[in-house]
């Protein structure tokens, strides 16, 4: 199955945007091991996690990245004509940028996880001021249902993760989309998301799939079965 990667700031948009199209959780984990091929890319996810294991938020850093691995593994397996839009692996290695960032540490350091990435159709960044998703996430704290969802303090630290990434990705010939999530409707935005995703899979894309029913003999040391 193809997939769209979406990534951004916390309160860009990336939930309002996707679970419309495709639900939170509405892929599960198959409970089959990661295709052998990613081995180099989660090795990498092994090192980068090594270098903010002493961060505060390191078991978020190991349930996350469990999660979203074996969300996009089970997605890259399945059947179906659609393209899966969410976030996938990108938004991990952005969570690894920020924190090496507010550790005083250098960014650059994701490069290798991105250039090992599996991609498909391509990869979107959600945009908009910084002020503008400071307030989007400040304004989370007027619901208690939403309250610890505050993660203003990550925005700034993230943008130099952002633009490695983007260069990165571009470098690797990966379609990349800046979606303006600010001054245009959510409803034009999902448009133009949808419209993007039907650009079938980009060409670095194919590298290696056709080995996806090879699997993985030895899990990553933070792979929770």
């Amino acid at each position: 199955m193809h997939f769209l990667d979406i990534a951004g700031c916390p309160g860009s948009g990336k939930s309002t945007l996707c679970y419309p199209i495709w639900g939170d959780r509405s892929v599960g984990w198959d409970g089959k091991l990661p295709p052998a091929y990613w081995k180099p890319f989660l090795d990498e996810i092994t090192e980068l996690m090594m270098l903010v294991r002493d961060h505060e938020s390191f078991q978020a850093v190991i349930r996350m990245n469990d999660r979203s691995a074996k969300k996009m593994a089970t997605v890259e397996r399945m059947i179906d004509d659609r393209v899966f839009i969410q976030t996938g692996l990108v938004q991990r290695i952005l969570g690894f940028g920020w924190r090496l960032h507010q550790m005083g540490r250098d960014v650059n350091l994701i490069r290798r996880a991105l250039w090992l990435m599996p991609v498909s159709v391509g990869v979107v960044f959600l945009e908009a001021d910084v002020e503008v998703v400071k307030e989007r996430n400040r304004q989370r704290r007027n619901n208690p249902a939403t309250a610890h969802e505050d993660r203003s303090f990550q925005i700034e630290p993230m943008l130099p993760a952002i633009a490695v990434a983007k260069e990165v990705l571009r470098e690797r010939g990966v379609p990349v989309l800046e979606l303006d999530v600010q001054h245009q409707s959510i409803d034009d935005a999902r448009a133009e998301l949808v419209a993007f995703s039907n650009c079938g899979p980009c060409e670095p894309a194919q590298m290696g799939l056709g080995h996806q029913e090879a699997l993985l003999r030895a899990l990553p040391p933070w792979w929770r079965s």
